[in-house]
């Protein structure tokens, strides 16, 4: 656990301000191990403030939502398109 408390203070000192997005970016990636869950604990291995690293998830969740929910329809109709008589 040391160890990546000392990655994270690391990668804090390199990111600076842009450490709200780069979380907000790492939960919205809709991939497995990069949701909420994940970047509370990023987060709090990283000391932000508990409001910021809230807003920035929920954030980032929304953003993969948005993702997965305009990925699902373009898929569909694509399906519907190709199977359809």
């Amino acid at each position: 656990l040391e160890k990546g408390e000392k990655g994270g203070k690391k990668l804090e000192a390199k990111a600076g301000r842009g450490l709200f997005i780069a979380l907000m970016l790492f939960v919205g990636i809709p991939l497995p191990g990069t949701g909420a869950w994940t970047g509370t604990l990023a987060a709090s291995i990283l000391d932000m403030g508990f409001k910021k690293s809230i807003v920035a998830v929920i954030l980032g969740v929304l953003m993969a939502g948005i993702i997965m929910g305009v990925a699902s329809i373009l898929v569909a109709n694509g399906i519907n398109t190709i199977f359809a008589p």
